[in-house]
């Protein structure tokens, strides 16, 4: 099997870091691969639901067109759209990608195009013109506003959760121990870490440090970036929440068996229909037992359409860290 190799040095060691934040682009350009995967794990599957039918309304079918042309079901997409240093809000991760060197553009773009159909959108990308960035700022924030921010806080909470086991091993271990755990990856036998890959690549560190930005939408392999030159990033696949088998005595206690399963099942946004397949209760039962939690803080509910979207809030969150229910 074709591996990546990342081949450390002692001031490699000493500058490896975990993003402190979720990486926006990283996100939205893994998710796109995974919103047309034929075969997506099981996690995806409530946020596939809610996303595909708007991905297809024929109005935004220009900015899908762009952002599929960009980024291919599998494979390369052009480095500049995941920027180095990029976690944090989307619009000033956006901003950085929108600055890119017309040079650099040209380059990057001319090799993900090569052999294959431009969309007219990717076309006047490919060539730097500012109308070409106008429309990836467009396409890019349709499809933020459209399927990923509804989702976010559960990006946020696998992040998060991931970070979490990730600084406690470096804390307990080292950068050594952090290496030998990390998600995705094969072996770390100093001083090289192997990852599985579609292609046998060597990327030699050269004392620049590396940034792990654990990925919600990263499913199997960690990513990296194309070019060898830039910032050495990599992307692996974000651990699964931990999810119980029943509820917790002390949330059932608080709010009862139904609306603690219900506050459960909103760690992922659900419709009031998807709340009820969750927890086997009618849609009448499920939408009162979300306006409960809701004038409780616990839940918010935003229209979408003709349904209601339900999310848990981030006192809701804090509620099963508490009672060991997340």
């Amino acid at each position: 099997m074709p591996r990546l190799r990342l081949h450390f040095t002692a001031e490699d060691l000493a500058r490896t870091r975990i993003v402190a934040e979720p990486h926006p682009m990283w996100e939205l350009v893994l998710s796109l691969q995974k919103v047309r995967s034929v075969r997506p794990h099981a996690r995806y599957a409530e946020w596939r639901e809610h996303s595909l039918p708007r991905l297809g309304e024929p109005a935004h079918r220009r900015h899908l067109d762009l952002l599929t042309t960009l980024v291919p079901p599998r494979g390369n997409f052009p480095d500049f759209l995941t920027p180095a240093g990029g976690e944090g809000e989307f619009g000033d991760v956006l901003e950085t990608v929108l600055s890119t060197p017309r040079q650099r553009l040209r380059r990057e773009m001319a090799a993900i195009l090569r052999g294959r159909q431009a969309s007219p959108a990717a076309g006047l990308l490919a060539d730097g013109s500012a109308d070409g960035l106008r429309e990836l700022a467009d396409a890019a924030s349709w499809y933020h506003d459209t399927v990923l921010r509804p989702h976010w806080s559960a990006v946020r909470r696998a992040f998060g959760a991931d970070r979490g086991s990730r600084v406690h091993d470096l804390s307990g271990g080292g950068v050594e121990r952090l290496l030998s755990r990390l998600p995705g990856c094969t072996r770390w036998e100093a001083p090289v870490l192997e990852c599985p890959y579609p292609v046998n690549r060597n990327l030699e560190l050269g004392g620049r440090g590396l940034s792990l930005i654990p990925s919600y939408f990263c499913q199997t392999s960690p990513v990296t970036l194309i070019d060898p030159a830039l910032p050495p990033v990599l992307v692996y696949p974000a651990g699964d929440l931990p999810v119980p088998g029943g509820g917790t005595a002390a949330l059932v206690a608080l709010l009862g068996d139904t609306r603690a399963q219900v506050l459960r099942a909103l760690r992922v946004p659900r419709s009031t229909t998807s709340i009820a397949g969750y927890v086997r209760t009618s849609a009448a039962s499920a939408s009162k037992h979300a306006a409960v939690l809701r004038e409780a803080g616990l839940v918010t509910s935003t229209r979408d359409g003709h349904a209601v979207l339900h999310a848990v809030t981030p006192l809701g969150l804090a509620l099963l860290d508490v009672v060991g229910g997340a």
